[in-house]
């Protein structure tokens, strides 16, 4: 797909203060930040284009300060012209001892005495308004449970949020990000908005929530067209769907299939079990799992048996059963799963929908879009949360790969990749799945590779890791963040399913985001299935360096990585590889900076 240029100049010169419709929601003068415009933008092109979705979106009850607050209160700090050089702790102590203008006072004071569910007090930055550039991650988004009797006590919190927020765009985290990026100074803009669900017992959630993108480049099987859209559903809070958790991935157009395939074993393995919700309890957000509450929210869900099945495992693999709505009883061996096996089937009109939605985005912005989500089953309503343009390169299904027939060929993959290359990458940083796999210190381990990331310098390598890249649940995969990766140019995710390490692209996350915009290639590999190849015997027959930690190794040569989204391939061969010199073992490699730091941890 190419950009319409033309269509673009019309998304991003659309004002909301000019909408009757929504100014009135717009509190302060100026730009409301990218998060809050965009949104505001899809309701209107949603509502005004489609008679169905007029009826069947909604979007949260919310308010909407625009960047001139923001300014107001920088206006208030002496020292603000050396902010970005204080410890985090500093700056938000500047920023609280401000005091917001009384008109945002009364707008908050309103707000809030209209509901006591959950809010959420949202970032939605001047920059953020971008096609490329989501900062996702970068800043802050935070939940109030706001059921407090006192009301001005409420509106004190949401006030001490917002100017929480507000100091995010001085944090390091935020720093980093545009000075990488080239991209100057920020403003902030801020959305207060009520958080999508409704009160089950002292539990508060949306039944189901997700995220939605209507161009799907990677794909897990050729038989999904790249325009066909694709979602991310998880049962509760739609916050699992940023994380590198599990979630079901759901072609619009072919939503029964699996990128895990039908062996139950393989389904229950990437099925969602932990959810989100708030906690009245609890006093905000909490990850609860299943088999915990599961009698408790049962009797809240009529349609409980269209998200969730039972597991029993046998000599065979397992096998699913359908819950009861009066279920009373899990067998000692079985567990819950959500794997939206019934709902795929029986809600097509959701899928149908979704597709209108984000087809709608796509032409109104004139690029792809996505979007966060909610679906209200017993209302049959979806609350639209957040949509933005997708930025994918010009052209992204282009590309060729070479003839391969005299490289060595050490990693492949058949799935999930989309067009790329990276000729003569100087190092593979390797980790080692048999000690990843036995040990506890999965966050010293990614500490590893953040340290490897920057002894590097500006020499770039190829990740090799098994599970999820970024997972926050480390038996998943490594813990790394993204910023201790910089300098890698491809991840290959390794599967392996005696291990229990299998890959995930997570669409939505705020890890995949940045894959995305810094153009990383990313391929998974399936060890064992046909068209995947994991050539363990070369890494563990060429010499290395060992990094801090004796899981993570440095191979250094000449690599080349090759991936061809049309047909679904990719391929890392070695160009060269570097063999070892007199004196040397097979974990001590050549690069004369990583000999020094392998005999010297302290280097490290």
């Amino acid at each position: 797909m190419t950009f319409n240029q033309d269509t673009v100049k019309d998304y991003f010169a659309w004002d909301p203060q000019a909408d009757p419709q929504f100014a009135s929601l717009i509190v302060g003068e100026g730009h409301v930040g990218g998060k809050g415009r965009s949104l505001l933008f899809a309701m209107r092109q949603l509502w005004d284009q489609d008679e169905e979705l007029a009826q069947k979106v909604i979007f949260p009850p919310s308010i909407y300060l625009a960047i001139s607050v923001y300014e107001h209160l920088l206006e208030q700090i002496p020292e603000r012209g050396t902010l970005a050089d204080q410890d985090p702790k500093i700056i938000e102590a500047s920023f609280l001892r401000t005091t917001l203008p009384g008109y945002v006072t009364d707008a908050v004071r309103s707000f809030l005495a209209k509901t006591t569910d959950p809010i959420i007090v949202r970032s939605s930055s001047f920059l953020e308004d971008s096609l490329k550039f989501s900062f996702a991650g970068k800043y802050l988004s935070t939940f109030l449970i706001n059921d407090q009797p006192d009301l001005e006590e409420r509106v004190r919190n949401v006030e001490n949020e917002i100017k929480r927020i507000y100091s995010r765009i001085f944090f390091p985290i935020a720093i980093a990000y545009r000075k990488k990026h080239r991209l100057g100074n920020d403003s902030m803009g801020i959305i207060i908005m009520r958080v999508s669900g409704k009160w089950r017992g002292k539990y508060y959630y949306p039944t189901l929530a997700g995220v939605g993108f209507s161009r799907y480049y990677r794909r897990w099987t050729n038989r999904i067209k790249p325009d066909d859209g694709v979602i991310r559903l998880v049962f509760g809070m739609g916050t699992m769907c940023t994380k590198r958790g599990y979630a079901r991935s759901i072609s619009l157009t072919l939503p029964s299939l699996r990128p895990e395939g039908q062996n139950p074993f393989n389904i229950m393995r990437h099925s969602q079990e932990h959810f989100q919700l708030v906690d009245k309890d609890q006093r905000g957000l909490t990850t609860c799992h299943i088999k915990d509450i599961w009698g408790d929210i049962v009797p809240y869900h009529t349609c409980f048996p269209d998200y969730a099945q039972v597991y029993t495992p046998d000599v065979t693999g397992g096998y699913f059963n359908r819950m009861c709505k009066k279920q009373v009883f899990i067998g000692k061996d079985s567990k819950i799963c959500f794997t939206f096996e019934e709902f795929a089937c029986r809600y097509k009109h959701f899928f149908h929908r979704m597709r209108k939605i984000l087809k709608i985005l796509e032409t109104s912005m004139g690029v792809p879009a996505d979007i966060e989500f909610s679906f209200h089953p017993a209302e049959d309503l979806i609350e639209l949360v957040q949509a933005r343009p997708l930025w994918i390169k010009d052209n992204p299904l282009s590309g060729d790969i070479p003839d391969l027939q005299d490289k060595k060929i050490i990693l492949r993959g058949d799935r999930m990749v989309t067009d790329g290359a990276k000729i003569n990458v100087p190092h593979i940083v390797y980790l080692d799945y048999k000690i990843y796999s036995k040990t506890n210190r999965w966050h010293d381990i990614a500490r590893a590779i953040g340290i490897v990331n920057k002894e590097l310098g500006n020499e770039k390598y190829i990740l090799v890791a098994p599970g999820r890249v970024g997972s926050s649940n480390p038996l998943l995969g490594v813990p790394v963040s993204y910023n201790e990766i910089t300098n890698c140019c491809c991840i290959v995710e390794l599967g392996l399913p005696r291990e229990g390490f299998m890959p995930e692209l997570s669409f939505g996350t705020h890890f995949f985001t940045d894959l995305e915009i810094d153009e990383i290639l990313y391929m998974p590999v399936y060890h064992g299935e046909p068209n995947n190849l994991f050539d363990e015997k070369f890494f563990e027959g060429q010499p290395y360096v060992l990094g801090p930690d004796t899981a993570v190794r440095v191979y250094s040569g000449s690599f080349s990585v090759y991936t061809d989204g049309r047909n679904n391939r990719g391929n890392v061969v070695v160009n060269s590889p570097q063999t070892t010199t007199s004196g040397q073992g097979k974990n001590e490699g050549p690069v004369e900076h990583f000999k020094e730091s392998a005999h010297n941890p302290a280097l490290w």
